[in-house]
């Protein structure tokens, strides 16, 4: 099965699983209406997917219960989109081409919509998993020294002079943001199916490089795509003062830069069965033209 095939037969079981759980599992259906406005407004689902192809790579056979496992990556994901677009963070009125939650229900509703969402995401996999383990990764990939630390490290480096040539610390930040949460998707399939230690660290290799190259790909498609394109406003870094790997390397070296992270991608998925792993990877080539 290649990734066409597999994003064709797992992602509208995801949204299933979403859609029937936001609604049957909450007790205030307007709540669970601010919640699913955002979780259902159309994402790649790109996280909950590659937790479930890392099962697949390692032969796990995937069920419901996985499928609640991805769908939880999934609730703590968005949690972080609505809380990004905030005013008070990246201040965005669209997102997937639709006006995020707090444009569409108020700052307040948006803010609780969040702080239900991770909560739920984490009941969801800890239910799922029944390992404690688990949830130690994804609460890890998503803290302070995680993605909320590179949140924090992007508002702080925004117009700020001092660290617009600092590569490791934009590095940092890129990757706590980012990369953190794909990495544990990949971490959390390979501990749930018992991986062996060789498949484990080829699989790490992998989520390390594809978790880097992916902000590096949003940072493109921020410069190469119409807002049409991305579904939300995009030539919006330069002009707010964000500093990343585009606004040092530049395009060229930014495009090279991707290039380079999925060959090294690619090459660890060998003696795998990677074919819908390195399926993701395709998502770049939009932004490498």
């Amino acid at each position: 099965m290649n990734f066409t095939e597999f994003r064709t037969k797992w992602a509208p079981v995801i949204d299933k699983f979403l859609s029937q759980h936001l609604k049957s599992e909450l007790d205030n259906q307007q709540i669970s209406q601010i919640m699913s406005y955002s979780v259902m407004a159309g994402g790649k689902r790109l996280r909950p997917l590659l937790f479930l192809a890392t099962l697949s790579a390692l032969g796990q056979e995937i069920s419901e219960q996985e499928v609640q496992i991805s769908c939880g990556i999934e609730l703590i994901h968005t949690y972080s989109l609505i809380h990004d677009d905030l005013p008070a963070m990246d201040n965005d009125d669209y997102r997937r081409g639709k006006l995020t939650s707090h444009k569409k229900w108020g700052e307040a509703e948006a803010i609780l919509a969040g702080d239900a969402l991770l909560p739920l995401g984490i009941e969801w996999i800890a239910e799922g998993s029944n390992e404690i383990a688990i949830v130690k990764i994804i609460t890890k990939a998503i803290g302070a020294n995680g993605m909320v630390g590179g949140q924090y490290l992007d508002i702080d480096s925004t117009n700020n002079a001092e660290v617009a040539d600092d590569e490791d610390l934009i590095n940092q930040m890129e990757w706590l943001k980012t990369g953190c949460l794909i990495e544990a998707c990949v971490e959390m399939a390979a501990v749930y199916a018992h991986a062996d230690e060789q498949s484990k660290a080829k699989l790490l290799t992998f989520a390390k490089d594809f978790g880097r190259s992916y902000q590096i790909y949003d940072d493109l498609v921020d410069v190469v795509e119409t807002s049409e394109e991305a579904g939300k406003k995009t030539h919006k870094d330069q002009a707010t003062g964000k500093n990343n790997t585009l606004t040092i390397l530049g395009l060229a070296k930014s495009r090279q830069e991707l290039s380079e992270l999925i060959k090294h991608a690619e090459t660890a998925l060998t003696g795998l069965d990677g074919s819908v792993l390195s399926g993701f990877l395709a998502l770049y080539q939009k932004v490498l033209s």
